[in-house]
């Protein structure tokens, strides 16, 4: 008896229509068959190649083992090679999914190129991806047309001409070091003196899409220089481009200022120093002293006011930064209200920035920083920033007394002194608010003490009506009305204050040397008095109280 090759149970025929048929021909001996031998009778007929349905040979197996009679199964057909072209919906590429053939023919270069012109593609093909994709024979989403997007125009762009100008804000190093003591020098410049030149926008350039159709750029935004620049006129004979005034010039001897999108000049005034022989200035612009600003004497300018020696009680307005080269000394007058702040001789207000080397019996405000190198003594600081007292990370640099109250930070070596000098320190809210805070405070105190003085004298006028002479009682009861209507509107302003003093983030008092006895540090609403000698460290708000370093300080 001869024995059957499992596979020689079956036959595979290919139909004139590509179909892969497999015939079943019962036989007395059926012999075991699986998939792998499946396989190995396709690939010696030649017929491997061909495409097999899902599950087709499984499907076989199940119906062979089971079958009583002959059948004729497909499994499987020839297939040519098919692809697809997807465009994005800004038709800015194209891409390719190529699915090789199972028996059939390859897609050709010709076919895919074809199918590009009839989708409308005709700019940005890739030729050598379709190439590298049809050798390959199997792509998948493969980027074979690509539009080229518009650039957008440049802006038009301002630059100095003058490589010393700095902005007026504190300066930053190469090293991303904040240097609050460096204002700048003095640069004066001269009629005709260039200043800034203007690059003017450009349209950008065009781009493309698959389809060929040009796509416009969006123009930078063209600028021009600020208007109302002081000081300045535009050179109307420059190379640059005369149509767009594109050189800024000097008009007049001053000091130029970078402001957004131009540079204006403010006049300048030399004086070797300021003493009853000069008088007073209001100046609208820059003054540069020379030498000592003298006792008494009084300076007004829009710009900045810069000293090269020493201020005796005098007083500086600028509306720009105060840079005394010296130092500041004056004398103050202490009331006998510790609640009411002393009357100063010296005073020194800036719009910018302040910077000194030492300050002595001086008000000093400014909108932005204090600095001052040495020590302050007995001032009374305001500033909306820092101030900042001696030099980062040495031990010169001390607060002796007086208030230094900043929004974010008050940074010295040393804070107060060994004699236990009340020296106080307020962080945390915007100082003028809290100016206001305390105005308002003794305004509704007063409101209220006189309501009460008014009450009493009221009930000894009703209980004396003989006593009521000149229409007393008509005049407490008129005074009595309006203190009634000016106490809400008290309480309104008060409540509206606080809802502005909120507490900034990272609030600090650093010390980097002591903190001796009788400082007195207000962060926000919260109090601490020192009453122990302590080293270096940083005070700040944790969870809602005062810290030094790890320890919790006592809040009154």
């Amino acid at each position: 008896m001869t024995h059957l090759s499992p596979i020689d149970a079956l036959t595979f025929k290919l139909s004139d229509d590509g179909k892969l048929l497999v015939t079943f021909e019962p036989c007395e001996y059926t012999p075991l068959l699986d998939e792998l031998l499946i396989k190995e009778a396709l690939a010696s007929r030649g017929l491997s190649n061909l495409f097999l349905y899902e599950n087709a040979l499984s499907n076989l197996l199940k119906q062979y083992t089971t079958a009583n009679e002959g059948f004729v199964l497909e499994i499987g057909e020839r297939r040519d090679g098919v692809f697809t072209i997807n465009i994005d919906v800004v038709k800015m590429s194209a891409k390719l999914t190529l699915i090789p053939p199972y028996g059939g023919t390859p897609v050709t270069f010709n076919q895919i190129q074809q199918a590009m012109q009839e989708k409308g593609i005709v700019r940005g093909i890739i030729k050598n991806e379709i190439q590298a994709a049809l050798k390959e024979g199997v792509a998948i989403e493969r980027i074979i047309a690509q539009g080229l997007a518009p650039v957008r125009g440049i802006d038009a762009r301002f630059q100095s001409l003058i490589p010393q100008i700095r902005e007026r804000k504190p300066q930053v190093d190469n090293r991303g070091n904040v240097d609050y003591r460096d204002l700048g020098q003095l640069i004066v410049v001269k009629p005709g003196d260039p200043l800034m030149c203007r690059t003017p926008a450009t349209e950008g350039k065009k781009g493309w899409d698959i389809t060929g159709q040009v796509l416009m750029p969006q123009p930078g935004q063209d600028t021009q220089f600020a208007s109302g620049l002081q000081g300045v006129e535009f050179d109307l004979d420059a190379e640059l481009d005369p149509d767009n005034n594109s050189l800024l010039l000097a008009a007049i001897t001053g000091q130029p200022k970078l402001v957004p999108n131009g540079i204006l000049v403010e006049p300048t005034i030399n004086l070797p120093k300021v003493d009853l022989s000069i008088g007073n200035l209001d100046f609208d612009g820059t003054i540069n002293i020379k030498g000592d600003v003298t006792h008494g004497m009084k300076i007004y300018a829009t710009g900045d006011v810069f000293v090269g020696g020493t201020v005796e009680a005098a007083e500086i307005v600028a509306g720009g930064n105060v840079v005394i080269k010296g130092g500041v000394i004056g004398h103050s007058v202490q009331s006998s209200d510790p609640n009411v702040a002393p009357i100063f001789n010296a005073k020194i207000i800036s719009k910018g920035s302040i910077a000194a080397r030492f300050a002595e019996n001086v008000c000093m405000e400014a909108s932005i920083d204090i600095i001052i190198e040495e020590f302050s003594m007995h001032n009374h600081l305001t500033a909306l920033n820092r101030i900042l007292v001696g030099k980062s990370g040495g031990k010169k640099g001390q607060i002796i007394g007086g208030i230094s109250c900043a929004t974010v930070l008050v940074k010295t070596a040393i804070m107060g002194t060994n004699a236990g000098l009340i020296t106080k320190i307020r962080v945390g809210v915007n100082p003028y608010l809290q100016l206001q805070m305390d105005k308002l405070k003794l305004e509704i105190e007063a409101n209220e003490k006189e309501q009460e003085d008014i009450k009493k004298i009221l009930a000894f006028v009703l209980a004396h009506p003989e006593k009521d002479k000149k229409d007393l009682l008509n005049k407490l009861l008129h005074t009595r009305e309006k203190l009634e209507l000016d106490c809400p509107q008290l309480h309104a302003e008060r409540i509206n204050l606080l809802l502005q003093m909120t507490l900034p983030e990272n609030v600090q008092v650093i010390v980097e040397d002591a903190v001796h006895c009788g400082a007195e540090i207000q962060i926000g609403n919260s109090i601490w008095k020192n009453n122990e000698e302590r080293g270096k460290g940083a005070f700040q708000i944790v969870k809602g109280i005062i810290s030094f370093g790890n320890i919790v300080v006592s809040i009154s």
